[in-house]
């Protein structure tokens, strides 16, 4: 039988370093501005939602739908994105929208549009970006700001039910975010009783 280990200096500082990096390795870029839903009383549990990604990219719009859905579905939420529906949302209106819904069986749909892309101001419900965040002129880089709005509604009523104003500094990287906003979809929704 051996001896009682012997603890270095070294074997701690390897022990801090490697518990520092699993921490930063798994930090959220998202941070959540303000956050509403329907009180609980008025609410109900919604068991099929519509993703929809307001975007000008369509690439983009189904990366991020799917991975929203993938991320919703690991916690047994039934999710339909809306570009198997609607493959191109420029031409397609409000009633196209609630017509697809519809014809999905979804009792409701979760909208996700930009705000903001650093300090400019995007218009006309997110058409001067993308889901991500991503400058419409292309600008990129490895901290990318942008502010993001989102919201569900009652497919029945189309009423807002939840809505969530996010900001984060790693827009450009869309797998990532869109499997961030997954997981903040999930637990978000689960704790305020609506899934």
């Amino acid at each position: 039988m051996r001896g009682p280990a012997k603890v270095t200096a070294a074997t701690i500082l390897c022990s801090l370093a490697a518990i520092l990096l699993l921490t930063l390795g798994g930090c959220s870029s998202l941070n959540v501005v303000d956050t509403w839903h329907k009180p609980a009383k008025q609410g109900r549990l919604y068991k099929k939602i519509m993703i929809l990604g307001v975007a000008n990219d369509e690439n983009r719009r189904r990366t991020f739908e799917n991975i929203v859905a993938e991320e919703l579905g690991r916690g047994m939420v039934t999710v339909v994105p809306s570009h198997t529906l609607l493959p191109d949302l420029d031409k397609t209106n409000r009633e196209g929208v609630v017509a697809a819904v519809r014809a999905a069986g979804c009792d409701a749909v979760l909208t996700t549009r930009v705000l903001s892309v650093g300090d400019n101001t995007v218009t006309q419900q997110g058409q001067g970006g993308d889901v991500y965040g991503v400058d419409p002129k292309g600008n990129r880089g490895n901290y990318l700001k942008a502010r993001l709005q989102t919201s569900m509604y009652d497919a029945a009523t189309q009423e807002l039910v939840w809505s969530s104003t996010i900001k984060t500094f790693d827009a450009g990287k869309e797998a990532r975010m869109s499997r961030e906003l997954g997981r903040f979809f999930l637990d978000s929704l689960r704790r305020d009783g609506l899934i």
